[in-house]
């Protein structure tokens, strides 16, 4: 097997950064790494940075990051790819990583306000989908897509690994995400404000491509292999399958979550009622 190359520094040495300028009361942080998942943070959070570590490789990507690190004395190091991997705890860190207070999740009640007397709204919910991969995978289609908000009721995370916000590249930052232990009267609570709750299953349901979409929907997905549980099937409005049409039994959850996106959100763009977004540059 073919090693995986590693950046490597420059031959051209430049200061390693402004080190132990300021000491900070001891907080709880959190890791960050991978490039757009930092450069988020810095657009929208900033102020709860506390280190910085970059490659030489891509300093310069980072450059008006380093320069407010010397405004606020915040400590900015230049590292090799060997340290970078032991500070970050993994490989995966794409050159950067964040020392930062843990992204601060919105509350169940923030939620809800949030999707209060909105005309058109789309929520998701995951039900025991707990790999970090998969998660930050799902967060990032679902911003892609304008979903209103992501609820993801687990029994393990209580935050947003580092891993997880790599994988969501910068969308973890954007979107108002909750954790939750149980469900409490949250369905009873989104039916109050019109919200149909669909629930996705790979067993004999409506199919995907049949389904007339609300203007305000919760869908739900559950873990790969466990699914949804009996108790949210019961309480689910309509239950939607992704027709199979090869020989794979099953979809990757992430990708279950753009294909039934994809649909739920057709009808409303063929309309106008919601709207490409058009980013800069673009």
């Amino acid at each position: 097997m073919t090693a995986r190359r590693r950046p490597h520094s420059s031959t051209t040495k430049r200061p390693q950064g402004r080190w132990g300028q300021k000491s900070f009361k001891r907080e709880d942080l959190t890791k960050f790494y991978g490039v757009q998942s930092c450069l988020a943070i810095f657009e929208h959070r900033r102020p709860e940075i506390r280190r910085v570590f970059v490659l030489e490789a891509i300093a310069d990507r980072f450059r008006h990051v380093e320069r407010w690190c010397d405004r606020r004395g915040v400590p900015w190091k230049v590292v090799e790819f060997e340290e970078l991997s032991t500070i970050a705890g993994t490989d995966h860190h794409e050159g950067v990583c964040f020392e930062a207070k843990p992204l601060t999740l919105s509350t169940p009640a923030q939620i809800m306000t949030r999707l209060t007397d909105l005309q058109r709204g789309c929520l998701l919910v995951l039900e025991g989908v707990e790999n970090p991969h998969n998660v930050g995978a799902i967060l990032r289609t679902a911003c892609f897509f304008g979903v209103t908000a992501v609820v993801i009721r687990s029994a393990q995370m209580s935050s947003l690994s580092g891993a997880a916000c790599r994988v969501a590249e910068g969308a973890a930052e954007i979107l108002p995400i909750t954790i939750i232990r149980e469900y409490s009267n949250l369905f009873n609570a989104l039916k109050a404000r019109g919200y149909s709750v669909i629930a996705t299953t790979p067993h004999e349901a409506r199919s995907l491509y049949s389904v007339k979409w609300p203007n305000k929907i919760a869908i739900l997905f559950g873990a790969e292999g466990e699914g949804l549980s009996p108790e949210v099937m019961e309480l689910a409005d309509t239950r939607v399958v992704i027709p199979r049409l090869g020989q794979m039994e099953s979809l990757n959850v992430g990708t279950a979550v753009a294909s039934v996106l994809t649909e739920a959100r057709r009808d409303l763009v063929i309309s106008g009622a919601i709207r490409r977004v058009q980013l800069g540059g673009e």
